[in-house]
């Protein structure tokens, strides 16, 4: 499936969210931290999502490692 020029300017939105993180990381700050955490839930549900429905089964691996590094 293609989703055109959609692809690009997804990931270049999860690009800026990983630069933003990286950088209030890196700096020690509170809203970094939050970015962070916020990127990795976004990922849990989707990797719940993607399981329980059945389009990615392998999607479970990612489900106990992210709600680990919650």
């Amino acid at each position: 499936m293609s989703i055109g020029w959609w692809a690009v300017v997804l990931l270049l939105a999860v690009c800026a969210a990983c630069l933003a993180a990286a950088i209030g990381l890196g700096r020690g700050a509170r809203w970094g931290h939050r970015v962070a955490v916020t990127m990795i839930a976004i990922n849990l549900i989707g990797d719940i999502a993607n399981t329980v429905l059945g389009i990615e089964p392998s999607a479970l691996i990612g489900v106990p490692m992210a709600a680990a590094i919650l």
